[in-house]
């Protein structure tokens, strides 16, 4: 069966992040067509997750045409106060006028069905069965269980909201007894609110990539209790502990889901329920393959095509050829595909037409904020169509890459006052928006100046990204509400964020990602081909110096010290210009002198490298695994470069010299010359995992960008057929 996604922001109740990274994958790696919403397409099914999704109309038509709409109801409509949790009328409606047909509803689980059924006439068509959730059971461990002999294991994975705990300090500790033989073990997030009455036999651990079944593993029993104010729709973190074979330990109103796959009690039953299960070690067992079973015969993926045959049933649809020979009823089989069975064509990810994206360099003092721009923008996908329109005087380095660029100077560089530099921006950004039919806006800069916030408060329909570095000194003003005019906030990696306690550390609602490079380490020219470029022979130690633009910091007699202790080793030197920098009057005859971009292309032929701790030189630097003094721009309108230098020196990654440190460049280019000081830092530097965080950023960008927006009101977008 062919199957499609169509991305859909609801109403946003938090701060917007990225695909889920196992949906992310499969989305790569399967035949799922990637669809928009703007291209004309049909379907016998859709499936509509999550009702408060689709509490608001999106901005623009959605020209899918399904033959059925299904509503998946993943939430309660009310919680346990019986307080509303979204407009089930307004919800049917918006999916009603969406696609042109009615609507089905399909619960997850019992606890919705009986939601439903309490409303009496006011409930919409709801489908005969529900649409559990799915468990793949080949995902968790299937070894035999034993009743444990000596301290006992429990407790349970989940995130850090107060109404998914007990509502108590009694029903918690009845829960999760605070005895010596007894060790409560918690995978997830405690919210504060419990914290005063955990017992001192708790365990707390946050969640990490694949932790949940080496977590589920180490329990003996998994025990879930909740607040009276909540109603659990299904509980997906029951049903893979069930699949790990975990004895579970529930409250009774689960058990017309769960069935005799779980133990039932009142919460201040349970310490009995697990010490009677101790002592009878074959019923421990027994309830433990009861739990897996329950998950094979019920909500395994192995059961899909049974479930997809009754969904067609239900909706009194001719089955898909695929489903013909599924049986509804019995036990589940798998489909036995033979190597002459014709899998679905391989279509495109996405047909529909390319979207335009405007990368929004400011005027930094270096080149970082462009470079970062370009690294996302060269790895976007094909039907994204990047363009800049920069302040940036390296708009020409973008240019000669390849990428349409629109330069507007600053107001600094053409001599008129903020304000009206602000208003001749906006003006033209609107243009440039309008003209171009754009789609979203990535901003890369330290502050968005008025200009640009004029226009993102006017066009509200385009995807607004900040591309907002970390770093910043302990001194610096940074306003936290200058996020709130963005959609999304993406914060580069640093190397040395454990050491940054800046403005931005804690700030919520950034999409991170790891520190972020226009070229991947190991990409650049051999050391034959960078040779020739620089000019140097490629058969000589080779110390390469790029002290960054300088437009803002001189550093006096530093550079003319180090090339005369370089001179007077007859060391093989090289002195990079970087575009942007004044050209100097001063030379040195031993020193040879050049202009490339970018540095990372040429450092096969690096053996030694000078540079500032920039973000983009650090970085280039530090995962290209060059040995580097780090020479720190410490204006005070710049991030903390000091901070960088020092923290790769004291972790063996570089060396750091200040500008003002004179009577150290002997001595630090001593060490930074000798053999074991340059073997030492390869090892180190060769311990680094990397990914660069360019394309993580990149598929930030597509994913916001290609998704259905009904995320504002209808009032702040621009029709768009």
């Amino acid at each position: 069966m062919s199957c499609g996604l169509l991305p859909f922001l609801g109403q946003r109740t938090r701060d917007l992040g990225i695909f889920d990274s196992r949906t992310a994958a499969v989305i790569e790696q399967s035949n799922t067509v990637w669809l928009t919403g703007s291209e004309e397409a049909t379907c016998d099914v859709l499936l509509a997750h999550h009702p408060a999704v689709f509490e608001r109309m999106p901005h623009s038509p959605v020209r899918l045409q399904p033959r059925r709409v299904v509503c998946v109801v993943h939430h309660p409509l009310f919680d346990g106060n019986r307080v509303p949790q979204y407009d089930l009328a307004v919800v049917e409606r918006v999916l009603d006028r969406l696609f042109g047909i009615p609507v089905a509803f399909a619960p997850v689980g019992p606890k919705v069905r009986a939601q439903f059924d309490s409303i009496g006439t006011e409930s919409p068509a709801l489908l005969r069965h529900d649409l559990w959730n799915m468990v793949d059971v080949a995902e968790w461990t299937s070894h035999q269980r034993t009743a444990p002999t000596g301290t006992v294991n429990l407790g349970r994975h989940t995130r850090g909201d107060p109404a998914k705990w007990p509502s108590s300090a009694g029903d918690l500790r009845a829960a999760y007894p605070d005895i010596p033989d007894f060790a409560i073990k918690v995978l997830g997030g405690v919210p504060e609110s419990i914290q005063p009455w955990i017992g001192s036999n708790w365990q707390i651990s946050p969640f990490s990539q694949n932790s949940v079944s080496d977590f589920l593993k180490r329990l003996d029993f998994y025990v879930y209790f909740h607040g009276r104010q909540w109603v659990e729709a299904f509980g997906v973190c029951i049903a893979e502990a069930m699949a790990s074979g975990l004895v579970t330990v529930l409250d009774p109103s689960f058990e017309s889901l769960f069935e005799d796959g779980a133990v039932y009690c009142n919460i201040a039953e349970t310490r009995n329920v697990i010490e009677r299960l101790i002592a009878s070690p074959s019923t421990y067992l027994q309830q433990s393959n009861a739990a897996r079973e329950l998950v094979r015969r019920k909500f395994s993926i192995d059961q899909y095509p049974q479930r997809m045959a009754r969904l067609y049933d239900d909706l009194e649809l001719c089955r898909a050829s695929s489903l013909k020979s599924s049986r509804t009823t019995g036990r589940g089989h798998s489909s036995g595909r033979t190597a002459e069975d014709k899998m679905p064509a391989s279509m495109p990810r996405r047909i529909a037409k390319k979207r335009r994206i405007l990368m929004v360099a400011t005027n930094g003092i270096g080149l970082g904020h462009i470079t970062r721009l370009m690294a996302i923008a060269e790895r976007l996908p094909d039907d994204a169509d990047p363009m800049f329109f920069t302040r940036s005087a390296g708009s020409a380095l973008a240019y000669a890459r390849g990428h349409a660029v629109d330069y507007t100077p600053s107001g600094l560089a053409i001599g008129v006052t903020d304000d009206s530099w602000n208003r001749a921006y906006a003006q033209e950004l609107l243009t440039a928006v309008e003209a171009f039919d754009l789609s979203a806006v990535v901003f890369d800069g330290n502050r968005p100046f008025p200009g640009l916030i004029a226009v993102a408060e006017c066009r509200r329909d385009l995807a607004w990204i900040w591309v907002r570095r970390a770093l910043w000194r302990l001194d610096h003003n940074f306003d936290p509400g200058a996020q709130d005019i963005f959609d999304m906030v993406i914060e580069p990696g640093e190397l040395a964020h454990d050491e940054d306690h800046g403005p931005t550390r804690d700030m919520p609602g950034t999409v991170a990602v790891p520190p972020l490079l226009l070229l991947d380490p190991g990409t650049g020219l051999s050391r034959s081909e960078a040779a020739a470029k620089l000019g140097v022979d490629k058969d000589r130690f080779t110390v390469a110096v790029q002290l960054g633009s300088q437009r803002n910091f001189d550093f006096e007699d530093l550079p003319g010290l180090i090339f005369k202790e370089l001179a007077r080793r007859n060391i093989q030197t090289v002195q990079i210009l970087n575009p942007l920098a004044k050209p100097s009057k001063q030379e040195w005859p031993s020193v040879l002198r050049t202009s490339v971009y970018p540095l990372a292309e040429y450092v096969g032929a690096i053996d030694l490298l000078v540079t500032t701790a920039g973000y983009n030189s650090f970085h280039e630097s530090i995962l290209g695994g060059i040995p580097s003094i780090f020479v720190p721009n410490e204006a005070p309108e710049m991030d903390d470069q000091h901070l960088r230098a020092v923290y790769a020196q004291t972790a063996g990654l570089g060396l750091c010299l200040r500008y003002s440190e004179l009577d150290r460049v002997e001595t630090t280019l001593d060490l930074a010359l000798s053999e074991d000081f340059r073997t030492e830092v390869r090892r180190r530097l060769a311990r680094l995992s990397y990914v660069n965080g360019a394309a993580m950023a990149a598929k930030a960008v597509e994913q916001l960008v290609f998704s259905v927006r009904a995320d504002r009101p209808l009032h702040a977008s621009i029709a768009r057929i």
